[in-house]
């Protein structure tokens, strides 16, 4: 977790594209949307697929991106549906993203599987 943070705050520092899931809501869709295009994760553990680094902490889990590599779209499938998390411009990371919320607990449900669309690899639309 420590090397987490400290990338976390150098991107900072750094000033590179860096947001967070609270400053992008996500686009709720219904059933289980297409991964064509995109690095697929399933199961979702913490570890580094392809130009991508996921850190998973219970129901939600972080991004950061190896080298120059840049992404402009997560899908979280969770539960019967997704969230779509869209980036304009991409970003190098991101934190607490999760899957929709479970309308009998009004947590989120537990992460799926993954989607993620790196350098412009884009993916349909999956509306």
């Amino acid at each position: 977790m420590l090397v987490v943070g400290l990338m976390f705050a150098v991107a900072g520092v750094l000033g590179s594209a860096t947001a967070s899931a609270a400053s992008v809501t996500p686009v709720f869709i219904s059933g289980n949307p297409s991964c064509d295009g995109g690095i697929k994760i399933d199961p979702v553990v913490s570890g580094t697929y392809g130009p991508v680094r996921i850190v998973v902490s219970g129901s939600s889990f972080s991004f950061y991106t190896v080298g120059d590599a840049v992404v402009s779209d997560v899908i979280v499938k969770g539960g019967p549906n997704a969230n779509w998390y869209h980036y304009d411009p991409p970003v190098t990371s991101d934190t607490g993203l999760t899957a929709p919320l479970n309308p009998n607990s009004g947590k989120p449900y537990g992460l799926s599987h993954l989607c993620i669309s790196v350098d412009d690899k884009k993916f349909p639309d999956p509306k």
